[in-house]
């Protein structure tokens, strides 16, 4: 992403770029979904199995001022705070840029969806991509935390 926008403003254009955040997004990730999207994806059946033996099944409790809560089972949601839930949730995120022509960069949960500007009809298209991007998290049953989407120009023009 940093060299596209090296590249574009070297070239004189600006970058337009819409920083997503989604809303409790590991936790929200479904594991028949996301076992779909892994076995669609061609990694080997016992991959898939693995997986889900490793995540169906899981149980949780929250401890306050030295109580526990009762255990309850984990029924969505990848784990935060090991390596493979990262990777896990870009499996499951991982076609949200279909028929998007913007570029998409994902790290784990972050999402930024940019474009170089060379006239309107650019930032038009950028609309429309993070209106299909909506689309896409929506039908991955996602949402998106409107309240810290930012919205950034990149240019080299003073003022």
């Amino acid at each position: 992403m940093c060299q596209d926008i090296e590249d574009s403003l070297d070239e004189g254009f600006d970058i337009g770029a819409i920083i997503v955040d989604f809303s409790k997004a590991f936790g929200l990730v479904p594991y028949d979904r996301l076992l779909m999207k892994l076995a669609a994806s061609g990694v080997d059946s016992r991959v898939v199995i693995w997986v889900w033996e490793f995540l169906v099944g899981r149980t949780q409790r929250v401890g306050v001022g030295g109580q526990l809560s009762k255990e309850v089972k984990v029924t969505s949601g990848v784990p935060q705070g090991i390596v493979l839930g990262p990777l896990l949730f870009l499996v499951y995120v991982n076609d949200i840029w279909s028929n998007i022509d913007s570029s998409i960069t994902l790290f784990a949960d972050d999402c930024v969806i940019y474009r170089k500007i060379v006239n309107k009809n650019d930032i038009k298209r950028l609309q429309k991509d993070l209106d299909t991007l909506g689309e896409q998290v929506v039908e991955n049953g996602m949402t998106i935390n409107p309240g810290k989407n930012k919205a950034i120009r990149f240019t080299r023009a003073r003022g």
